[in-house]
């Protein structure tokens, strides 16, 4: 039997009956609450509005009492759903009192979830305050019956010790400010009172990318070390120190019993073969397939090989780089240590032409000579070409005029019918450099409409179609990569790239792709559509009613996928020291949700530390025609894809927990985002050059 646990608490209501005070007016210390989650006698003694506001302890003048129960009356759903929202709001009040009244820094936020910080008191540079991060959530009915305590770590803070006015001096825009400390308070830069902009010497900004960035501040490697452990430790140590007093249990009375248990019936696991990836050519008495990408292309090849049997490769280079394009050239051709080479490991035959290669002078702004060279270069028709980039600036350099230049080279390459492999110049010389070579050459191989490997699964007669996003910060514009098509072992179609608002081209681009496979399988059983978040019924219709125009009446499921690791609930496996649930357990969660644990530590005992220690993904499962999805065997066939597409990742041989059909549209519409034309070539879109 699993021993699994969740960050979650139970406690009991103080009370059987709270009275809250409501009033139509706003007025400084009241909560302000949506006119659907109010008791129905608030809208028939103030009249119908858009907002109401209440005070959780004193009477209001001219306001209205209403006593509640804090047992649900779950013959009345109406009632249950504006109980349970009122009693969340009083209890994150409370919280919210309590840990002010310590002393402690708490986002103000009464509505959803109360953030606390720490002191970290290991601060080694005096610029810096650190601070560790606790969420904790109210849930009535959530998970387990009656109201918990959902417990989280979000990680760390650093309040920037140099004030916004010396930060405004030394350049810094106003707009890099989100939130900010005055008077031991935090606050939104936007909400913060007139007294703190009267004295902004005495703000202080919160450390953020946009800082970091103005000045020019390197960004540090992420940590890779077990963030279960971590998570669990540090929730244990907040919960001693702060939650297991008489003065906390005297508002929130938890359990003395610790962690909520994982009950066995709410634990699943994907299918035993889910993790199996297909090679190369199946040899007598071989199997051709294995878990691990690298081991695969190692020992078998590539599942198949690029349909171009004429390629030539060349590179464009800073002329201060033609080192580091001589040293790419020796890797490629297998001259050098620690790598077989293009045509060793995914049987890329690699040629490069002497003297067609680029090289430019200007770094700064190189893409006038790079298009000048493109432009007097014979491109034969029967040849297909990929250019080597070597980057002299880093695609996370900040600077963002050096930035941009691998965008605009990429769709300059792009819009005359040639993909691209960037490489950072700076990375080249380093001795462990040779360990980043099989993900770059799987990537080519990819890019060159090879398959470096597929999924272990029977095909079947539907359609995967994958949607995500991507917001551009500083263009404040949030784009939607679609539509990603795959059929069910992973073999990519096509896709696009809308902007958000853009529905209607949204549902048309899926409508095409199942034109585009009913064309050829007249045969569709079901549409699949992983989407990055809950679909709306606006998002939903027109998909519905093009598939009505074209005459396939199939049921679509949306599976969405929370494309941010979860680390609000969480589990943790009390039997294995790393703590880390199994990879492939899923657990419910909720009606239709589940935690989906993906990662390397395996049913044979096999882990590797060094692809890390990822948090679930969260999904939620929907069918236009509901009844389907009563049965468990559908549920574990959408889990399984899900679990399987995070192993069709092509740009690494090491493994990722969230599914390409969520993955390959943000990472398009992050590149597409920085593009100067409207649209991508049409040769890009049957390509996977974003690799």
């Amino acid at each position: 039997m699993a021993n699994l646990s969740f960050n979650l608490l139970r406690f009991r209501h103080p009370e059987e009956q709270f009275t809250f005070h409501f009033s139509h007016q706003d007025a400084p210390g009241l909560t302000r609450v949506f006119h659907k989650l109010v008791p129905p006698e608030v809208l028939t003694h103030f009249g119908e509005q858009e907002h109401y506001y209440m005070s959780f302890k004193k009477p209001l003048e001219n306001g209205l009492s209403i006593t509640l129960n804090t047992i649900p009356d779950y013959e009345n759903e109406e009632v249950t759903a504006f109980s349970t929202s009122i009693l969340k709001r009083y209890y994150n009040y409370c919280i919210h009192q309590y840990f002010s009244e310590l002393g402690l820094l708490v986002k103000p936020n009464f509505v959803n979830d109360i953030e606390v910080w720490v002191s970290a008191h290991s601060d080694s540079d005096p610029n810096f305050k650190t601070y560790y991060k606790f969420c904790l959530k109210v849930q009535v009915g959530k998970i387990v019956k009656g109201p918990s305590l959902l417990l989280s770590f979000h990680g760390k803070s650093t309040i920037y010790n140099t004030s916004c006015a010396d930060l405004l001096n030394e350049g810094v825009a106003a707009d890099c400010f989100h939130w900010v400390v005055f008077q031991n308070k935090l606050s939104s830069y936007e909400d913060l009172p007139d007294a703190g902009h009267r004295q902004l010497d005495k703000v202080f900004p919160i450390y953020n990318f946009d800082i970091k960035s103005a000045l020019n501040h390197p960004t540090p490697a992420p940590e890779r070390k077990n963030k279960y452990k971590n998570f669990k430790q540090s929730i244990a140590g907040f919960y001693s120190k702060y939650l297991s007093t008489e003065a906390f249990k005297e508002i929130i009375p938890l359990d003395d019993k610790g962690l909520v248990k994982v009950k066995e019936s709410k634990i699943g696991h994907v299918s035993k073969k889910s993790n199996l990836l297909v090679f190369g050519e199946e040899k007598p008495g071989v199997k051709h397939y294995d878990i691990v990408p690298y081991n695969g292309l190692k020992y078998y090849g590539p599942y198949d090989l690029s349909q171009y049997k004429k390629l030539q490769f060349f590179f464009i280079m800073h002329q201060r780089d033609i080192p580091v394009a001589r040293k790419m050239n020796s890797f490629f051709r297998g001259q050098e240590s620690g790598f077989g080479g293009l045509l060793r490991f995914t049987k890329t035959p690699y040629y490069t032409e002497e003297g067609f290669s680029i090289v430019f002078k200007d770094m700064d702004n190189p893409l006038p000579e790079i298009e000048a060279k493109l432009n007097n270069k014979a491109f034969s028709p029967d040849v297909r070409y990929i250019a080597i980039y070597i980057s002299p600036f880093t695609k996370n350099v900040n600077e963002e005029t050096q930035r941009n230049i691998y965008y605009r080279v990429k769709e300059t390459l792009l819009k005359r019918g040639i993909t691209s492999q960037a490489i950072d110049a700076a990375k080249v010389n380093d001795p462990n450099y040779r360990y980043s070579l099989p993900n770059i050459a799987i990537a080519i191989h990819a890019k060159l409409d090879g398959i470096p490997w597929r999924l272990l699964a029977p095909e079947k007669n539907e359609l995967i179609v994958g949607i995500g996003a991507f917001k551009n910060a500083r263009q404040n514009v949030q784009y939607v990569g679609s539509a990603f098509s795959f059929s069910n072992n992973g073999t990519f179609n096509q896709f696009e790239c809308f902007l958000k608002n853009q529905t209607d081209e949204l549902a048309g681009s899926i409508i095409t792709a199942v034109r585009n496979y009913v064309s050829v399988t007249n045969n569709l059983k079901r549409l699949i559509v992983h989407f990055y978040k809950n679909m709306s019924h606006e998002e939903l219709e027109p998909i519905e009613q093009g598939l009505k125009e074209l005459d396939i009446n199939v049921p679509i499921f949306i599976v969405s996928i929370n494309k941010t690791e979860s680390s609000d609930i969480v589990a943790f496996d009390n039997e294995w020291s790393g703590i880390m649930p199994e990879s492939g357990t899923f657990i419910s969660v909720g009606f239709r949700k589940y935690l989906l644990f993906n990662n390397t530590r395996y049913a044979d005992g096999t882990h590797k530390p060094h692809e890390g220690f990822p948090f679930p993904v969260k999904l939620a499962l929907f069918c236009t025609e509901d009844e389907l999805l009563d049965e468990y065997k559908t549920v574990r066939e959408l889990i399984d894809q899900v679990y399987q597409f995070s192993r069709m990742y092509w740009k690494s041989v090491s493994q990722q927990n969230l599914p390409i059909t969520i993955k390959y549209p943000e990472m398009v519409a992050e590149i597409f985002s920085n593009f100067e034309g409207s649209e991508i070539p049409e040769f890009g879109k049957s390509n996977l050059w974003f690799l």
